[in-house]
C-alpha cells in the first residue's frame, strides 16, 4: 500500500495527545484584548473544510472533529454571567449525536441547528440575541473569509456589537496550537486527464472576470486585473495541480495571484518546503515564504482592480494586497466555481473509471462486512478493510474518514468514532460511507448499509427493514426522475424528501453534494435554501437517509452526473455511476411499486454483471 493512502487512514486514529486545557491562555488572551466573545471556526488561512487536528483551534478547545461546525469561546466573566460554559459549539444535523458524545458539557454546549439554518446566521442570532452581555467580538482573520466576516457584519449592524480583527496567529499562540507542515511535491496532471491546459483555463478565467467587470462598466475598457484565491481546490483547477497537503484532499496549499496570462503562487509558511513540478505554464512564478519577496513580485505588475470571490480569501489577504495596490475591488460573484462545477468530459471519464474501482472495494467490503469469515470483527476492522480495499485497487488516498459504524451507531449521521473495542452484531445495521482518490486526484463517494448476517437464521427486525426501504425509495426518486432543467437544488432536494416524509420520516441534512477535486464541492448542492441550478457535467451526490437515535440509520448514498435528457426537452436527467448492489435482506418487497422494482432488477442486473452484487437479488 502506498505513502499516500497510509497517510489519509492515519486520520482514523485517535489522537495522540489529550485534548489540553487550552482555555486558560485564550482567557488571558480575550481579558488582554477587552473580548467579550471569540469566533472560533475549524478552517485554516486556506478556508480549508478538513484540518489536521494540529492545525484547528476548534479541536483543541472541544475535542469535536467532524467536518463542519464552528463555535462562540466567551470570555469567563461573560460565561458566569449567562452560566454556560465558556464554548458555545454549532453544529448542524449531520452532527448533532457526535457533538454530543464528543464534548464534555462542562466545557462545551451543543447549540444544534435545525434544517436549512445557515452556521453563520444562527451564530450572529446568538450574539445578537445575548447582546446586554457580548459587546466586543474578536475573530482571527486568518480563519475567516471575507464573505463569513460580512456576513456577521451585516447581520449585526442593528446592535451594540463592537469587532476586533486578529492578524497575528494570536490565537494559536494562546492556546499553544502546535499547527502542521507540509512538504509533498506540488505536480500537474496532464490534459489528456483535465480536458483543458493550464493555458487555456487562466484565459477563460480572465474572460469570465472581463466580462463581469464589463457588465459593471460597460463603456470602459477592462482594466488591468489581479485575480485571486486561497481555496486549495480553486487553485489545483486552475493549474491541474495536485499535492495531497492536507488529510482527505488531493490538493495542495498556497495562495495564487493571476495578473492577465502571468500567475504567481506564494506558498506561506507551513507548505513552503514543497517542492512545485509545474513545468508546461513558463508563466507561473513561485514565491516561498518571504511576504516581502512577494509584494516585490507582485509589484512589477501594473493592477487597476483586485478580484476575488468573497467565499474564497480569508480576511487577511486583501489586506495585504491594498498594501500593494490600492485598486478597487470586485468580490461578488465566483468565476472558478462555476468554470469547475461542469465537468470536461476528459474529467467525466476520469469520474466513471474511479467510481468504478470504487464500487467493487465497496462491494467486496459490504460482502465481508455482513458475512464475515467466521471471526469477531470490528467497527475499526471494517474501516480497515474499505481501506485496504481501495489501496488494491490503486487508491492513492481516502477522500474523507470512512464512517464505519454498527448498530445504534449508525444513526449518528457522520458517527468518526470506528472502534476496534465495537464488533460488528448480528442482526444489526451496518453503515459504511468511504471513498477516495486515484491517480486523476478526483474524489469518489459512497454509502451503503447492510445487515450483520452469519447467521443463515438472522431476520431483519421490521424497523429495519422500513428505513432502509423508505430510503431505497426516496434514493431512486431522485436517481431516475427527470427534473426540468431550471430547478434548483432546492427543489431537488424537496422531491427526494417527501418521499421519506410520506412515510413519517426526514433527515437533517441535505439531499446532494457537489463532488470534484474535494469530496464537497461549491457550485451545485440539493439542499433546503440551495439556489444552485442543474449545471449540465455536474457530479452530484444523491444520499437521503433515516436516523433513528438509540436504534439504527440508514443512509443511501449513489453519485450521479448531470446531463440534459435524451428523451424529453427541458429536462435533466441523472447518470450514475455507482454500481454496488443493496442488501435484499433489508428491503421489503410490499413497499416497492412496479417502477421501483423495474429499476432495482436493471440495477442489480448491471451490479451481477460487474461482480458488485451485495446478495443475491430475487427480482431476477
Amino acid at each position: 500500500m502506498i505513502d499516500r493512502l497510509k497517510y489519509s487512514f492515519a486520520s482514523l486514529a485517535p489522537y495522540n495527545a489529550a485534548v489540553a486545557d487550552t482555555h486558560a491562555g485564550l482567557s488571558r488572551l480575550m481579558q488582554q484584548r477587552g473580548l467579550d466573545a471569540l469566533l472560533v471556526p475549524s478552517q485554516d488561512e486556506f478556508l480549508s473544510e478538513h484540518v489536521p487536528r494540529r492545525n484547528d483551534p476548534r479541536y483543541a478547545l472541544s475535542a469535536f472533529d467532524g467536518s463542519a461546525g464552528n463555535g462562540v469561546y466567551l470570555s469567563a466573566a461573560v460565561a458566569r454571567e449567562l452560566g454556560l460554559p465558556q464554548f458555545l459549539l454549532f453544529v448542524d444535523g449531520r452532527y448533532h449525536l457526535q457533538a454530543d458524545l464528543q464534548c464534555d458539557p462542562q466545557r462545551v454546549q451543543v447549540q444544534k441547528l435545525a434544517l436549512g439554518v445557515s452556521m453563520w446566521t444562527a451564530i450572529a442570532e446568538w450574539l445578537i440575541a445575548h447582546s446586554a452581555h457580548v459587546k466586543a467580538v474578536g475573530y482571527d482573520a486568518l480563519r475567516l473569509s471575507v464573505a463569513q466576516r460580512e456576513g456577521m457584519l451585516e447581520a449585526t449592524a442593528q446592535s451594540d456589537l463592537t469587532w476586533t480583527s486578529l492578524t497575528g496567529r494570536e490565537v494559536d499562540s494562546a492556546i499553544d496550537l502546535p499547527g502542521w507542515k507540509v512538504d509533498r511535491p506540488i505536480f500537474e496532471l496532464p490534459q489528456s486527464v483535465t480536458g483543458s491546459s493550464i493555458a487555456q483555463n487562466l484565459a477563460t478565467l480572465n474572460q469570465r472576470v472581463h466580462a463581469r467587470l464589463a457588465e459593471a462598466q460597460p463603456d470602459k475598457v477592462p482594466p488591468a486585473t489581479c485575480f485571486l484565491t486561497c481555496v486549495a481546490d480553486d487553485i489545483s483547477y486552475l493549474l491541474n495541480s495536485r499535492g495531497y497537503h492536507l488529510p482527505n484532499a488531493s490538493s495542495h496549499l498556497g495562495f495564487l495571484f493571476v495578473i492577465g496570462e502571468h500567475a504567481v503562487l506564494f506558498l506561506p509558511e507551513g507548505c513552503d518546503r514543497c517542492p512545485v513540478e509545474l513545468r508546461t505554464y513558463p508563466a507561473l512564478r513561485v514565491v516561498r515564504r518571504d511576504r516581502d519577496e512577494l509584494a516585490r513580485v507582485l509589484g512589477e505588475f501594473e493592477v487597476q482592480q483586485v478580484c476575488y470571490s468573497a467565499a474564497a480569501v480569508n480576511c487577511a489577504l486583501p489586506d495585504a494586497v491594498s498594501r500593494i495596490w490600492p485598486a478597487a475591488v470586485h468580490t461578488d460573484f465566483s468565476p472558478v466555481e462555476s468554470m469547475r462545477v461542469g465537468k470536461t468530459p476528459e474529467v467525466l471519464d476520469q469520474f466513471r473509471e474511479a467510481f468504478a474501482r470504487s464500487s467493487a472495494a465497496i462491494a467486496e467490503t459490504m460482502r465481508w462486512a455482513k458475512s464475515g469469515d467466521g471471526q469477531r470483527r470490528s467497527e475499526y476492522d471494517l474501516a480497515r478493510t474499505i481501506n485496504d480495499a481501495y489501496g488494491a485497487r490503486g487508491a492513492v488516498g481516502l477522500s474523507f474518514n470512512s464512517i464505519a459504524a454498527n448498530g445504534a451507531n449508525s444513526a449518528s449521521a457522520h458517527y468518526s468514532a470506528a472502534s476496534a473495542e465495537v464488533d460488528l452484531q448480528e442482526g444489526e445495521l451496518v453503515l459504511l460511507d468511504s471513498g477516495a482518490y486515484y491517480e486523476g486526484g478526483f474524489a469518489t463517494d459512497c454509502t451503503r448499509v447492510v445487515l450483520r448476517k452469519t447467521d443463515l437464521m438472522t431476520r431483519a427486525r421490521p424497523w429495519q427493514k422500513e428505513i432502509y426501504t423508505v430510503a431505497l425509495k426516496a434514493c431512486i426518486k431522485g436517481l431516475v426522475t427527470q427534473f426540468p432543467a431550471d430547478m434548483t437544488g432546492a427543489e431537488v432536494d424537496a422531491a427526494v424528501r417527501a418521499v421519506c416524509q410520506q412515510h413519517g420520516y426526514d433527515f437533517g441534512h441535505g439531499t446532494g453534494h457537489g463532488v470534484g477535486i474535494h469530496v464537497h464541492e461549491g457550485g451545485v448542492r440539493f439542499a433546503p435554501g440551495a439556489e444552485y441550478g442543474l449545471v449540465p457535467g455536474a457530479v452530484i451526490s444523491v444520499e437521503p437517509g433515516i436516523y433513528l437515535p438509540g436504534k439504527g440509520g440508514v443512509r443511501i448514498e449513489n453519485i450521479v452526473i448531470i446531463h440534459p435528457s435524451t428523451t424529453q426537452a427541458g429536462k435533466m436527467e441523472f447518470e450514475n455511476i455507482v454500481a454496488v448492489g443493496y442488501d435484499w435482506d433489508l428491503i421489503d418487497l410490499d413497499l416497492l411499486d412496479e417502477s421501483e422494482r423495474t429499476y432495482l432488477r436493471d440495477y442489480e442486473r448491471l451490479c451481477a454483471e460487474r461482480g458488485t452484487s451485495v446478495t443475491a437479488c430475487p427480482l431476477l
